[in-house]
């Protein structure tokens, strides 16, 4: 990891959970599939969700959260779409990708 955040070229031709090549433009959903079952994880994880539907925790594992931009660099990121309360956005490095879908 230390010699990707000096200066690495970043990963070419990123993939989601499903290999669909992600690119500038396109919309991903937050990095949540890196588990085998996401919704028992998600369940597990976080308290607030432990009284949610299998829809309701699915709904939100699938919802839009990051678009696809290039940095200065010329390396894909994601940034996240809806800004939090004190005005900044998430942010996803394309080595996270793999655990995204592309919507």
């Amino acid at each position: 990891m230390k010699m990707y955040f000096k200066g690495g070229s970043g990963i070419k031709n990123p993939t989601d959970i499903n290999g669909v090549t992600i690119k500038e433009g396109d919309i991903l959903t937050f990095d949540w599939f890196d588990c085998e079952e996401p919704i028992s994880d998600m369940r597990r994880k976080f308290t607030h969700m432990k009284e949610w539907t299998d829809t309701q925790i699915s709904d939100r594992i699938h919802q839009p959260t990051f678009n696809v931009k290039l940095n200065k660099k010329g390396i894909l990121f994601g940034e996240g779409i809806e800004q939090k309360e004190h005005g900044s956005r998430l942010y996803l490095h394309d080595f996270r990708f793999k655990y995204t879908k592309v919507i």
